[in-house]
């Protein structure tokens, strides 16, 4: 798929003008005229501007006037229920720039799955329509390049993103871009308070809208930019003029916080780093991270987001520092440092005051015992092993039913009048099976510790993914999705045990974006002592890494310097939600015993597909 301009710009940006001139629009020569032919193009677009360089670079829409931002306006029609059980039938928008409609996008999208009966009823689209309709996977990628670069408007459109969202992951794309996104439901309850209702039908109606919506995407995404055209006076009569401010508008215009000391953004630069929100007497108030500097502290200036607390935040701020890292996982790792160290007032995480809360409880007591998710107390009981602990419950109990389906847990009380239980005569009741409990603790107990400990039993989360693609190529999605959910469950489980719990050294590597190149970071008791790309044969920088890091590591402890001192498990805890947002596979390996762990830890993570699991081992 060839990319917009936009999408050239904003991946390569700053950009020279000759480098536009002859990459993308293929001009073979420009005779020292390459940027009059790109003035050309993007002279009444605003997402374009010129720095002082002379290069070219993409404007924050955020901060672009509400007269001029380029808006997608978008509706998705679906299968029915939710976006993890269904999938879009169809999907409209239109491009509309200074209040005129300049491009449409609409398709029906084959969902690959049956269209609930009362939607039919609803949308007249039918499951013959569809059948030779064009996949998720071929029309995501079409649609994103249709609205990149521009504000994103829905009606209720948390709805719809919902299922774009669910549509593009089960593809394996990335996750979407930041770009702004307004909602007419919510604009419409600020902006005109007193309405009955606020379905599309009655604002078209109390407006007065020519396009009348009908259950059909384009037609109710013609019908929503009707609404949104009225809602934009309404904004700008308010004294909201730009998108940022009209984007964290909510619940009236009271607890808005007013446009103010915008000039204190000025001067930050568009890269990755940390700021810092300082008082008239020098104090840090706040401390933040941004993929951009100068983008994110812009939003707390263009408006706030009704919070009263960001509201204090920016009446008290005087001054904006800032550090540049070069990458969001530095800005990420320097921001949990600063934080530990200044303690600002108003940053209520981050600053070790959140624990991790659960563990997964195995009571060898019991002859044959059943993982539990129970609550982290510290205390400790005779013969009860405790796995984590860990911060979310909701992944230790996709963990725990996803044990059930591995391994053959105990599910009755081994008391029935006659014969086995339900779960016995499919072969997944131990005590039923006639597996004595010995054996359970050998075959079950110590699979399930090495699994979780990420020390053994990949050939177990193997079957599951076997399993999850067979359901899929079975046209079962359901199972597959909620299959595949399990799967997540326990390899965050072994990733964080590998990150934050592991002895010694220890090396996570993960595909990076660029082909044929791996990344590599080192912890060390929970804290990140280096990070690096290589590319995946690099054997011998690979090594060097390894000897460079492990020397480091032994100065530190012989000089009584342990690096978890300098942020303990939170670093790693970092690194694994960053490394979770990306959606690669991930390897580890311990570094302490010699490179050759990291060694096979790089191949695998070089050619693994995207489907494999976490391969904790040796961590």
């Amino acid at each position: 798929m060839a990319p917009s301009l936009y999408g050239f710009v904003k991946r390569r940006e700053p950009v020279p003008p000759e480098e536009v001139a002859t990459d993308f629009l293929a001009l073979p020569d420009v005779n020292g005229d390459a940027r009059a032919r790109v003035e050309g193009l993007i002279s009444a677009d605003p997402r374009f501007l010129w720095d002082e360089g002379g290069l070219l670079r993409t404007a924050d829409v955020a901060s672009l006037p509400l007269t001029d931002a380029p808006y997608v306006v978008f509706d998705v029609e679906t299968t029915g229920s939710s976006a993890e059980r269904g999938g879009i039938t169809e999907v409209g928008a239109l491009k509309v720039t200074r209040g005129r409609v300049v491009e449409r996008f609409s398709t029906l999208v084959n969902p690959g799955r049956s269209i609930e009966p009362f939607v039919v009823r609803l949308t007249g689209i039918t499951d013959r329509m569809v059948a030779g309709a064009p996949t998720a996977a071929e029309v995501m990628p079409l649609f994103e390049e249709f609205a990149e670069g521009s504000v994103l408007v829905g009606h209720n459109v948390s709805f719809d993103l919902s299922f774009v969202a669910a549509a593009r992951d089960s593809v394996g794309l990335s996750p979407l871009p930041d770009t702004p996104v307004l909602d007419t439901l919510k604009l419409a309850r600020t902006l005109v308070p007193g309405l009955r209702r606020y379905r599309l039908s009655a604002l078209v109606s109390h407006f007065g809208v020519r396009a009348a919506p009908n259950h059909r995407a384009l037609a109710d995404a013609a019908a929503t930019a009707g609404v949104l055209l009225k809602l934009l006076k309404l904004l700008r009569a308010a004294g909201v003029s730009s998108v940022g401010e009209a984007a964290t508008l909510r619940g009236g215009s009271r607890g808005r916080v007013e446009p103010q000391k915008g000039h204190l953004a000025e001067g930050l630069p568009r890269t990755p780093g940390v700021y810092y929100f300082v008082d008239k007497d020098g104090n840090v108030l706040y401390v933040g991270k941004a993929k951009e500097l100068k983008a994110r502290v812009r939003t707390y200036f263009n408006g706030g987001d009704g919070r009263r607390k960001v509201g204090r935040l920016v009446r008290e701020v005087a001054e904006v520092r800032y550090t540049e890292t070069g990458t969001e996982l530095a800005a990420l790792i320097l921001e949990s440092r600063e934080i530990r160290r200044l303690l600002p007032p108003y940053n209520s995480a981050g600053r070790g005051e959140e624990k991790a809360g659960w563990c997964v409880e195995l009571d060898t007591n019991d002859p044959y015992p059943v993982p539990e998710r129970v609550p982290h107390n510290g205390t400790n009981k005779d013969g009860v092993l405790h796995l984590g602990p860990y911060r979310s419950a909701g992944v230790l109990d996709a963990c725990v039913e996803a044990l059930g389906r591995i391994f053959p847990l105990r599910r009755c009380d081994g008391e029935a009048a006659a014969g086995s239980c339900f779960y016995g005569q499919m072969g997944r009741c131990a005590p039923c099976m006639g597996m004595g409990p010995d054996e359970y603790r050998t075959e079950v107990v110590e699979e399930i510790v090495a699994l979780l400990r990420g020390e053994g039993g990949e050939e177990h989360l193997e079957a599951l993914i076997g399993e999850r693609k067979r359901l899929a190529g079975a046209l079962e999605f359901e199972a597959a999705a909620r299959l595949r959910d399990l799967i997540a469950g326990i390899e965050r489980i072994r990733l964080t045990r590998a990150a934050v719990s592991a002895e010694g050294v220890v090396a996570i590597v993960a595909p990076s974006t660029e082909p044929n190149t791996v990344e590599v970071f080192a912890l060390s008791a929970g804290c990140l002592v280096a990070h690096r790309g290589f590319e995946s044969s690099d054997t011998a920088g690979l090594k060097l890494f390894a000897q460079s890091v492990l020397a480091a590591h032994d100065g530190d402890a012989a000089a009584g310097n342990p690096a978890a001192g300098r942020g303990g498990a939170d670093e790693a805890r970092v690194v694994v939600a960053y490394l979770r947002r990306q959606g690669q596979p991930v390897e580890a390996a311990r570094l302490s015993d010699g490179a050759g762990g990291l060694l096979v830890a790089v191949q695998r993570a070089a050619a693994v597909d995207g489907e494999g699991a976490v391969g904790a081992g040796g961590a």
